[in-house]
């Protein structure tokens, strides 16, 4: 199973792609294993047991993504942008905040209100976002709660 977003609008491109692998048999896994490089991709083993634990963090990492960013294109739609233009002017934001995460960790990629601890400015952010979306308050709250768990966490990876 690659870990990459397949949407069907285009041939996916697996090279660099990391790809969970599991077997019966260790000529199986072999296989399996074989196929992933020759596609160039990087293979790595995946128990039985963890299948749903895997399959619910490339759910969270590429489907909650996109939710979560729709979600800001939904906020930045509320002030008078296009959505289209929404997207191209969100994209090199998140294109930005992704490749920060995969170099700095979680903790280290983090900036903003919450990061910085202005308060102010989060709960301005929550009224306006409670004012426009009702409906997106809860997805705020959550994400704010969490990004303050992640700084308080040495490694950034809270559990």
């Amino acid at each position: 199973h690659p870990l990459l977003s397949v949407t069907g609008t285009a041939p996916p491109r697996f090279d660099g792609a990391g790809c969970a692998v599991a077997g019966s048999t260790s000529a199986a896994l072999a296989f399996a294993v074989s196929t992933a490089r020759r596609l160039g991709m990087s293979p790595f083993p995946i128990d039985d047991e963890q299948r749903a634990a895997y399959h619910a963090a490339a759910s969270v990492a590429s489907n909650f993504l996109v939710t979560l960013e729709a979600s800001a294109e939904t906020l930045l739609v509320e002030t008078g942008v296009d959505a289209a233009e929404a997207r191209a002017l969100l994209a090199p934001l998140v294109r930005s905040s992704v490749e920060a995460w995969a170099a700095l960790g979680p903790r280290h990629a983090l900036t903003g209100p919450v990061a910085r601890g202005d308060e102010r400015t989060v709960a301005l952010q929550r009224e306006a976002v409670a004012t426009a979306r009702p409906e997106l308050l809860a997805l705020f709250d959550v994400m704010v709660e969490r990004t303050r768990e992640l700084l308080a966490e040495p490694t950034g990876m809270a559990a």
